[in-house]
């Protein structure tokens, strides 16, 4: 498991904490020092459990109970400023994953072009008496799952890459500029798949 991140300190005026250390309480049971927010600032934790911030007791647990080593992250905030909301499905990782994967560190989801191709091959014979359609759906259903499930870990995965250098509040507007365009990508790939199925290969 990897180790948890603690970030408290001095924040900007979005609310994010810098990296500087923070003043740590007395140790634990298991001694370690948890750390201690400043006057008039809350803990919170980005938790691996729940994918999503939560905020935390004197004791680094959220309401459900998950301790520190459930947190990726724990931050800082300003008492009335929102809790960080990082959504649990990412759209651009979701329609266009081996796009989204190369940007975002993840190399390996370059994989899905020959599935793509080959699920559009499977149907394509199936629409017309060359293949069986029961394959071609069992193929469909396991890459649109695989995408889904893709999609769901993204945000996590792709937040902790960047956890040093961006707010939560950042990476999320990042996200939504990077699902606008792997839509307009996406839209762009399935017209020209038709296009090539109704004429080419017709």
């Amino acid at each position: 498991m990897a180790s948890t991140v603690t970030k408290v300190g001095s924040s900007d005026d979005s609310g994010f904490t810098g990296p500087r250390g923070a003043e740590m309480d007395a140790p634990c049971g298991d001694g370690v020092r948890l750390p201690k927010p400043a006057p008039g600032k809350r803990l919170v934790g980005y938790c691996r459990s729940c994918r999503c911030f939560q905020e935390l007791d004197a004791s680094c647990r959220d309401h459900l109970r998950h301790d520190r080593h459930q947190m990726a992250i724990i931050l800082e905030l300003p008492l009335d400023r929102p809790l960080y909301r990082i959504p649990a499905f990412n759209w651009g990782a979701f329609l266009m994953p081996p796009i989204w994967g190369a940007g975002h560190g993840q190399v390996f989801a370059v994989v899905l072009y020959p599935v793509w191709i080959m699920v559009d091959n499977l149907m394509w014979a199936a629409v017309h008496g060359q293949g069986s359609p029961v394959l071609a759906g069992i193929a469909l259903a396991g890459t649109l799952a695989f995408m889904f499930f893709y999609a769901r870990t993204a945000n996590y995965v792709g937040y902790m890459r960047v956890v040093t250098t961006k707010s939560p509040d950042e990476y999320v507007a990042g996200e939504r500029r990077w699902a606008v365009a792997m839509g307009v990508l996406a839209a762009a790939m399935v017209a020209f798949a038709t296009w090539y199925n109704l004429t080419v290969r017709a």
